[in-house]
């Protein structure tokens, strides 16, 4: 099985599983639910590959200097998602394994050596990202579905996580473009890859943020369907 096959039913499933039981329990389908359990579900099992980063930094920056070496500054080696693996190794995308950490991020930073650098701001809002937005995820998306949460509650909490993944991922732009990281790579890199795998970071945060002001001015879970 390829990893970007297991990673998608991943995400799929308990994406599905969430807005199948928002139908159940209050009888409609709601699209902000549904776009926002997405991607919680995405950012959760981005975390797990940022703690990766942290636990395997020294592994990381190895691995993207032996592709450095081979194939030349800003050349992009296979990328991990089309690799077919067995069930272990599958298994281990879900885990802060070493082999989601090097496979990874030893790829991107092909693209951005920021990943390779440890003193970088690409490598610290990732690594932070990935211990502070982790629970927070899993908790919204399971809220918005089933509220654990006061409706107020899980607003401010929204409203903190989504706005820190989005201004983190302006800076982690503004730094990346400033420092001509572009210029490494062809643009359908750039536009392809860079662009679009970070710009998920701020469409649905900026979305997040205006559901956690509804939550908050509402006090209530109106905007997701929820009887008041």
């Amino acid at each position: 099985m390829k990893v970007l096959v297991g990673v998608t039913l991943f995400i799929a499933l308990f994406t599905g599983l969430l807005t199948w039981l928002h139908a159940q329990m209050h009888g409609l389908f709601s699209p902000l639910q549904f776009a926002l359990a997405a991607f919680c579900v995405l950012n959760a099992w981005i975390c797990v590959c940022e703690i990766a980063l942290f636990r395997h930094s020294a592994a990381i920056q190895r691995r993207y200097e032996e592709h450095s070496a081979k194939l030349g500054e800003g050349k992009l080696p296979p990328v991990f998602l089309f690799e077919d693996v067995g069930l272990l190794k599958m298994l281990s995308v879900f885990v802060p394994s070493e082999y989601v950490g090097t496979a990874m991020w030893a790829t991107y930073a092909a693209l951005d050596p920021s990943y390779a650098d440890q003193a970088s701001f690409g490598f610290c809002v990732d690594v932070g990202n990935g211990f502070t937005t982790l629970v927070p995820s899993v908790l919204f998306a399971v809220s918005i579905t089933s509220p654990l949460l006061d409706a107020r509650h899980l607003g401010m909490l929204g409203l903190v996580m989504f706005w820190q993944e989005f201004y983190g991922t302006c800076v982690y732009f503004f730094q990346y473009f400033f420092n001509g990281r572009f210029r490494r790579s062809p643009r359908a890199h750039t536009l392809g890859i860079v662009v679009p795998a970070n710009g998920i970071w701020m469409a649905l945060p900026a979305l997040g943020m205006w559901a956690s002001a509804r939550l908050v001015l509402d006090g209530s879970y109106a905007a997701f369907g929820h009887a008041t």
